[in-house]
């Protein structure tokens, strides 16, 4: 039995739909009976918890050969970090009550580190969770979301600019689409590791930089699109302009600097690589 969280976002829900496909036996983490219908109507089995339930979710565990978890942050709190981290600590008591034989997580490139990487200090906090408890792990650390782009299509779409905190504009860095980080992490389910904490990092089909992003966009939407470099002395304000937090907002700032420093980078050369290119998943975007 495989256990999945996050199935109402975008790589939980490939994950589940990918076991099931493949005649595995499926157990959906939802918060309301009613987020499971779907689920349920597809074979799976559903169990109602919260993450800060630790008895729901030691419930939820129960007799699982793997699960999946991820932290999906809610960019409005007040204390996003400080949640993230009760969230993280919430799964692995669960887990090692449940005695699960092996966890994958949704990590991120970068997550080697323990500070100056923004929201990824909270991912890089619940692999160590995971290796202190002696849990089995798997952590799949892909490069920067291809669905990034979706927050500023609008701008694409009416003002003719792609704004970007990548920079310089000509810079080239992994993007990944959900969809391939999903498979990954079904495949690691399937696939568990004899060590301790497996690392997967996940790098892109190509490397992309906001020029690039772009010259696609003009290309799908049928209009001129230029790349526009947003400054880094007012990232933190039209972040919250945004409807971030402040920590929000510092914390992807920080981000977003350490990645145009390259500090946030792939450990391994030879990194599997996703399947889903920019001009594809461009073209979807704007269907």
């Amino acid at each position: 039995m495989f256990v999945i969280s996050g199935v109402t976002g975008n790589t939980g829900s490939v994950v589940a739909q990918t076991l099931i496909d493949q005649g595995q036996p499926v157990r959906v983490i939802v918060r309301t009976e009613e987020k499971g219908i779907a689920w349920k109507a597809k074979g799976a089995e559903i169990a109602v918890a919260d993450i800060l339930d630790i008895a729901a979710m030691t419930k939820a565990l129960d007799g699982a050969s793997g699960a999946y978890f991820l932290l999906p942050p809610d960019l409005e709190n007040d204390d996003f970090i400080g949640d993230s981290i009760k969230r993280a600590e919430a799964i692995v008591a669960a887990a090692t009550v449940a005695r699960l034989p092996h966890a994958v997580i949704l990590s991120s490139v970068g997550a080697q580190h323990e500070e100056r990487v923004g929201p990824i200090t909270t991912i890089s906090h619940l692999e160590r969770l995971f290796v202190k408890a002696h849990i089995p792990l798997t952590a799949v650390r892909p490069g920067y979301f291809l669905e990034n782009i979706q927050d500023v299509l609008p701008a694409a779409i009416h003002e003719g600019v792609y704004p970007s905190m990548i920079l310089p504009l000509n810079r080239k860095i992994d993007m990944v689409a959900t969809g391939d980080i999903g498979l990954t992490v079904a495949h690691a389910l399937l696939d568990p590791s004899s060590t301790p904490h497996r690392v997967i990092e996940l790098r892109r089909a190509d490397q992309y930089s906001a020029e690039d992003i772009a010259k696609e966009l003009s290309r799908a939407l049928d209009r001129d699109v230029v790349a526009v470099a947003v400054p880094q002395e007012v990232w933190v304000d039209q972040l919250k302009q945004s409807g971030l937090s402040q920590q929000s907002a510092e914390a992807l700032a920080e981000m977003h600097e350490n990645i145009n420093n390259g500090r946030i980078d792939f450990l391994d050369p030879g990194a599997r690589k996703a399947s889903v290119d920019l001009s594809t998943f461009i073209a979807n975007l704007a269907v």
